[in-house]
């Protein structure tokens, strides 16, 4: 009973802290193309939307269902979004504390770790992200794939693709490095054990994600050619760029990820050493604990690497220490060896914390004063919560609540049909208003593609097909976005009629093309 109510008492607090400091560090400041990313598309999904068809999106529409989910149930508000993220950060920690139980870590030790977790792994971004739910669903069906060594039932094994195919559709990377690398690990699996029982659970787990994706697919009518161009093809093109571009410099590499080196590097010694001298340690199931989070932590470096995102695997340190902890319980200075890890992820939380959470340094806030603020609400209700404060406006902030304001009178007033292209991405949520944005993300060269980019034509062509569907009659699009989206809309405008488009700029922040009489 004692057991049981300690047990209660910490998961208790675990989930506490994993919410609160997520919803407390997501809710303060912003970077508009990545804090909104999820936003209006999930407001969308609710309105009968659909990615693939309705918006072009190259990551995350398993995220934008989830999303659309909480909004369905809680309301359309800031409170809901973060309650998204927040759940995921939640089921991280409380994962990672009954993970570190299941080998063998103390109860105080295992709460330790996951406290750091909770502290490092989601709130670095704070609101819902894409590469971050694709590394932890990863990270999850690592652990699944665990449990079900340790306690040998078939569930376990069941949820391994299913868990893998939602971190595929939050984002294509890391999830399919770390699924390709899985794949290998379980023919060494069935090369070590010659035991075929596990084979039916993943088959079907397989099978189920694979009729999910079907239904998806036909129930929504979604092309089958946008699907593949927008998921698979266009990102392809992306990702071959980045290995053309990629630079092997020691700061890259080994300077940016030193604690994580650092900590990887006695994991990868007690694995080797294992395997060359202890006998028969393949057979084991600890063997494939170390195996997995040694090339999971490997895969992760070389993918933050590659895409040259902000720095968001920090939260592995706790976790390697973990393991480590639990490869060392015959150690002869077991004690001291415990203290140096407590004391290393103890000084690495602190350190990180105060770089990505205190500064939002993925928000691009480091070095400024996130005390300047204003409440969100100013803009609408439903963005109550949310402190306002982002880099570009940081020092004239009244002028991004002029322009944000201005947006709204706009948009809301307009009575024709309306594209409203822009990385602030929650007027179609506070105006319950359609605005047909073509895509989720404007201004970075990996949204959608260049005129340089094989798929350019089919992204226009997409476009096109938006505004004569939708029978568009006003684009609004947001002027910081820069000259790109004018040229693009120019080059999408020849496929109407000559001359048809009235072109001209309001109050400094938006561009506005008429094509009503593009109809007659």
């Amino acid at each position: 009973m004692i057991i049981k109510l300690k047990l209660f008492s910490l998961i208790l607090l675990l989930s506490l802290v994993a919410v609160l400091v997520n919803y407390y560090y997501g809710s303060l400041g912003v970077l508009p193309i990545d804090t909104f990313a999820h936003f209006d598309t999930g407001y969308r999904i609710t309105q009968g939307e659909i990615p693939f068809i309705d918006y072009w999106t190259i990551s995350g529409p398993f995220i934008d269902f989830l999303q659309a989910f909480y909004f369905s149930i809680f309301g359309v508000s800031w409170k809901s979004y973060m309650l998204n993220s927040s759940m995921v950060n939640l089921i991280l920690t409380l994962v990672s504390f009954l993970f570190f139980k299941k080998i063998g870590l103390a109860y105080g030790y295992s709460f330790f770790y996951a406290i750091c977790i909770a502290i490092l792994a989601n709130p670095s971004m704070g609101t819902p992200f894409p590469d971050h739910y694709s590394t932890f669903f990863s990270l999850f069906a690592i652990i699944s794939f665990i449990y079900g060594l340790e306690t040998k039932n078939k569930i376990y094994w069941f949820f391994i693709p299913i868990l893998f195919f939602i971190a595929f559709f939050c984002k294509q990377t890391p999830a399919a490095y770390i699924i390709l690398a899985f794949m290998f690990n379980i023919l060494i699996y069935l090369y070590v054990k010659k035991n075929l029982y596990f084979l039916s659970p993943i088959i079907l787990g397989s099978i189920v994600s694979m009729v999910l994706l079907i239904l998806f697919i036909s129930l929504f009518n979604i092309d089958i050619n946008q699907f593949l161009s927008q998921y698979f093809l266009y990102p392809r093109t992306i990702g071959a760029s980045r290995i053309n571009e990629w630079e092997l410099s020691f700061n890259k590499g080994v300077s940016t990820f030193k604690f994580l080196h650092i900590i990887l590097l006695p994991l990868v010694f007690i694995f080797l050493k294992n395997l060359l001298f202890k006998k028969d340690y393949t057979s084991e199931n600890n063997f494939f604990i170390n195996f997995n989070f040694i090339f999971f932590t490997v895969l992760l470096i070389v993918h933050q690497w590659l895409t040259l995102n902000f720095i968001f695997i920090f939260f592995l340190i706790p976790f390697l220490c973990a393991i480590i902890q639990s490869n060392i319980k015959k150690f002869k200075l077991v004690k001291w060896f415990n203290l140096f890890l407590l004391l290393f992820c103890l000084l690495v939380t602190i350190k990180y914390h105060f770089r990505f959470n205190e500064e939002r340094k993925m928000l691009d806030l480091e070095n400024i004063n996130l005390s300047n603020f204003f409440e969100a609400k100013q803009i609408d209700s439903k963005l109550k919560g949310l402190k306002w404060i982002s880099r570009k406006y940081s020092s004239d902030q009244q002028t991004e609540i002029n322009k944000l304001l201005i947006f709204k009178k706009i948009l809301q007033n307009e009575k024709k049909k309306i594209m409203f292209v822009s990385n602030y991405q929650f007027f179609s949520s506070i105006l319950n208003k359609s605005l047909h944005s073509p895509n989720r993300w404007y201004g970075t060269p990996v949204a959608h593609p260049s005129k340089s980019n094989p798929y350019y034509k089919n992204y226009l062509l997409f476009n096109y097909d938006k505004i004569i569907k939708n029978k568009i009659e006003i684009i609004y699009i947001d002027i910081s976005l820069g000259k790109y989206q004018l040229d693009l809309f120019e080059e999408i405008f020849k496929k109407l009629p000559k001359d048809c488009a009235n072109f001209n700029k309001i109050e400094d922040v938006l561009y506005k093309f008429d094509i009503s009489s593009c109809y007659n």
